[in-house]
């Protein structure tokens, strides 16, 4: 909406994504402000062991840019900015000295590194109870994995850290100059207690982790900057900056996926099954996981690390066949199944180790079997994330499609709808994990209730069609097959 017919109070929204950064303003209403928004990618750091890290320092220089750009843009009424609100991934680690500077860098879900320390910790803990306490299992994605292996690993890093935080609370710690973790980001990190709502003080004197490494969990705002940040942004000097939560969760509140009976079906870069509501009673997801948004709201579901980063490898491989095309023929009937694995497996498995392998090629098989094989496979597993979730939450009648991913390809989203059988309703509110950071962040000011209070608009309903169906839930099954023969290769 054009910046003249904006209604303040205005929320300026960080979406910190793995591999890019994107900066909005929003109104009171939650309506993205035209023309006042900033974006940039940056550099990744992969390895064959595992390692997929980012910069801190790098990640900070390149939020402030888009802060300056999106204030110049707003031009006078960046005055009327009184919050800033932050969507960060989750699982994110780095090392912070006394000094305040990182001597790590940004550890991010997708770094298996730790899988050895996570099956170490398996050995060493009760899985099942750890899980019923933290929401979360033992996998090199979470934190006491990570931290487990940076001992290990880098022990000269380890010694000089005096803080463990996420890339969020790093980026505040230099704006601001005070550590702050919000529920909505301590809860995912495998350390928090979920009934407790708090650090689970047993698993962290097992990682011989002192509480006050880790930053102190509050909601509440943050107000006053440090000097420097004062005289660069003073438009900014009396807004109320809310500690950053996970873009899971801002993705479900900006896509309107609230409510005990309402899911959020997300592809981007990787993929999840989310449901957010409110109870006292944190659920536990069988081969799933249970995060909070804050004190009294969860988010629970599964998730999967091979999402839209397979399609890009998909399209880079087989740079001849069109994906649209492959996925609109007859499914394959089990002359190809596929393990799409390429990041390894989260939800239900959680094998760090898994990697992607299809079963069945022969003399005519082609290229384009071979795509709609692993796109199919895919589908698989968000309907085996589907199965999960809807058993643990039995009720959910309404599944909301998004995600840049899956919003952008609609013959995938009629592929999902037909393999969960189940309609799948398209969130067309846009930018979903900003606008989600910015509701929350109005929440917070007071200015609306909660995050249902403003309408979320929603598109085409794409409904499952039977026959398709049946073939799909059946290759569902068929998928089972490989993977289990293979397992003991992938461990």
């Amino acid at each position: 909406m054009p910046l003249r017919e904006a209604r303040p109070p205005f929320v300026l929204a960080l979406d910190i994504g793995t591999s890019g950064l994107r900066v909005f303003l929003f109104d009171s209403r939650g309506r993205p402000i035209a023309r006042c928004i900033a974006q940039s990618d940056r550099p990744v750091l992969t390895s064959p062991d595992g390692e997929v890290t980012v910069d801190a320092d790098e990640s900070v220089r390149a939020v402030y840019g888009a802060i300056d750009a999106v204030l110049a843009s707003a031009g006078r009424r960046a005055g009327e900015i009184e919050a800033v609100a932050a969507s960060t991934f989750w699982h994110s680690l780095l090392g912070v000295d006394d000094r305040g500077r990182p001597t790590t860098r940004v550890l991010t879900w997708a770094d298996t590194r730790a899988r050895a320390a996570a099956a170490a910790l398996r050995r060493e803990l009760d899985p099942g109870a750890t899980h019923a306490r933290t929401g979360c299992v033992l996998h090199a994605s979470y934190l006491p994995a990570k931290l487990r292996w940076l001992r290990e690993h880098d022990a000269q890093a380890y010694a000089r850290t005096k803080w463990w935080m996420s890339l969020g609370e790093y980026l505040y710690l230099r704006i601001l100059g005070a550590r702050r973790a919000a529920h909505g980001m301590a809860s995912a990190t495998g350390l928090y207690d979920q009934r407790a709502r708090r650090w689970d003080h047993s698993l962290l004197s097992h990682l011989q982790v002192e509480e006050q490494t880790l930053s102190p969990i509050d909601d509440q705002p943050l107000v006053g900057m440090r000097p420097a940040s004062l005289r660069r942004w003073p438009a900014l000097a009396r807004a109320r900056w809310v500690p950053a939560i996970g873009d899971g969760a801002c993705s479900n509140l900006g896509a309107g996926a609230v409510g005990r009976n309402t899911a959020a079906l997300f592809l981007g870069t990787s993929g999840a099954m989310r449901v957010v509501y409110a109870t006292d009673d944190p659920p536990v997801v069988p081969g799933g996981w249970t995060y909070r948004v804050d004190t009294s709201r969860v988010i629970a579901g599964g998730a999967l690390s091979n999402g839209g980063n397979l399609l890009d490898w998909v399209a880079r491989t087989f740079p001849g066949v069109d994906l649209a095309r492959s996925v609109r023929r007859a499914p394959l009937d089990g002359a190809l199944i596929a393990l799409p694995l390429l990041a390894g497996d989260r939800s239900p498995t959680w094998n760090d180790a898994a990697r992607a392998a299809v079963a069945g090629i022969g003399m005519v098989t082609s290229a384009e079997d071979i795509v709609r094989a692993m796109v199919e496979g895919v589908a698989y597993r968000v309907g085996r994330l589907w199965d999960l979730t809807s058993s643990a939450l039995p009720g959910i009648d309404r599944v909301v499609a998004t995600g840049g991913t899956l919003l952008a390809r609609p013959w995938l989203i009629q592929l999902f709808a037909d393999t969960i059988d189940r309609p799948l309703v398209v969130s067309t509110a846009g930018e979903g994990s900003a606008r989600g950071a910015a509701m929350f962040a109005l929440e917070r000011l007071g200015t609306i209730l909660d995050s249902t209070a403003i309408r979320s608009p929603t598109g085409r309903v794409f409904r499952p069609r039977p026959e398709m169906t049946v073939r799909l839930q059946a290759g569902m099954t068929r998928q089972g097959e490989p993977e289990e023969a293979l397992a003991p290769l992938m461990s």
